[in-house]
């Protein structure tokens, strides 16, 4: 898998409260995201996520604004970890070319627990092109 250092939101972020990617990417250069090949948001979980009781959850999610203030002008979540997600854990979200909020000139990812209090927990996020989910099966072929 291609990691750009300019597309990467967070590098090994530690996150047990509401937080923003340590990064913003500023679209100054390319609006429509996207447009002409396939890319993908991919958060990797670097350190396990853990609780208390075990029940909290994290959403990810992306926002778009005009300015690097973050008010945001528009969000869309991608997924959700749970609790005791593992170090490993990778999920993936396509970019929508000119779809909100990849539209505006800034975008980050904002990181939210709820349902209680992580007491532990890293995520690296980024941007790419290609990502890593080939697996191989059976091939569901009986030869008698």
């Amino acid at each position: 898998m291609y990691l750009d250092a300019q597309l990467l939101f967070s590098d090994a972020q530690a996150v047990t409260a509401a937080a923003g990617s340590d990064n913003t990417i500023d679209l100054t250069a390319v609006r429509d995201i996207g447009t002409g090949e396939p890319l993908y948001i991919v958060v990797v979980v670097d350190v396990a996520f853990t609780d208390g009781s075990s029940d909290s959850t994290l959403t990810v999610a992306l926002e778009g604004d005009s300015t690097t203030t973050f008010t945001p002008d528009a969000t869309r979540d991608l997924f959700t970890f749970a609790a005791l997600s593992a170090a490993g854990t990778v999920r993936y979200s396509p970019l929508v070319p000119g779809g909100a909020p990849e539209q505006y000139r800034y975008i980050r990812l904002k990181y939210t627990p709820a349902n209680g209090n992580l007491t532990t927990g890293s995520l690296t996020a980024f941007i790419t092109r290609d990502i890593q989910k080939w697996a191989a099966y059976n091939d569901a072929i009986t030869i008698s």
